[in-house]
């Protein structure tokens, strides 16, 4: 499956991502299909480049998923927004993949990057999938459908998201207060969440403790991007790791090598 992890900093935005591509069996055991690298940046979108990561499907007929996507992306003429580019990526897997990948297994796309908001410059997240329904108690994606493509940071189309009442001048300023209310800063997450979900909250907690009951011996959250790039490396590596020791049905769902991609805050 895949777990991809998307962290948005008030010190710019990381992604971290295994490596493994994995087939079910008859019996839902896992075999190894190789690896591709699920990270990719393009230079063309925003004011300082994007990056696509994605999960779930790995070929596109019967071509790889990175080998697909890094040909698109070099194929792309069009505008300069994390918007246009996923509009232009959902309606390729639309003509693309057949129906009867899209319709039974799950798929999707993060694109991060900073635009231009008048004269500031904002952190967006562009979301493609194919996914409708996630079930949030046992982490499993059903309902699968036609790709859709909608931006989730700043705006998101849940009324829940508070991000929308901050102007782009304090945008900076409140996810610093964020990552200093939670230990952590805000994040997306997609891949295989039945397993991955449960550890990386755990984590996330591990880390929020420590930072506020250790903070007399200096422990604090990051403050900088290279330290949230090795914080997510990590947590992707950790959950990975606990998947190969605890895994007892085929080989892992997530796994290495583990990589990241940032773009610091212009």
């Amino acid at each position: 499956m895949t777990l991809l992890l998307s962290f948005y900093s008030s010190s710019g935005i990381v992604f971290a991502a295994d490596s493994a591509i994995t087939q079910s069996t008859a019996n839902k055991a896992a075999v190894r299909k190789g690896k591709q690298r699920k990270l990719l940046k393009v230079s063309t979108v925003g004011v300082n480049g994007a990056i696509v990561g994605f999960f779930g499907l790995a070929v596109v007929g019967t071509e790889p998923m990175d080998t697909w996507l890094a040909r698109k992306l070099r194929a792309w003429a069009g505008g300069k927004t994390a918007a246009e580019l996923g509009d232009y990526l959902r309606d390729e897997l639309s003509r693309e993949v057949p129906d009867v990948h899209r319709l039974n297994n799950a798929s999707g796309l993060h694109i991060g990057a900073f635009e231009r908001r008048g004269q500031i410059a904002v952190p967006v997240m562009q979301y493609v999938t194919n996914i409708y329904h996630l079930d949030t108690i046992t982490g499993v994606y059903s309902d699968f459908r036609e790709y859709r493509s909608e931006e989730h940071f700043p705006s998101h189309p849940s009324p829940e998201s508070s991000w929308t009442l901050y102007p782009a001048n304090q945008l900076r300023r409140h996810l610093q207060e964020y990552e200093r209310g939670h230990g952590f800063p805000h994040w997306f997450r997609n891949g295989d969440l039945a397993f991955s979900a449960r550890p990386w909250e755990g984590l996330r907690d591990a880390v929020n403790s420590l930072r506020g009951d250790l903070r007399h011996r200096g422990l604090k959250s990051p403050e900088d991007l290279r330290l949230w790039s090795a914080l997510a490396k990590t947590i992707v590596t950790t959950v990975g790791d606990l998947y190969g020791i605890l895994g007892t049905q085929g080989a892992p769902l997530i796994e290495g090598p583990y990589v990241t991609e940032s773009l610091a805050w212009p």
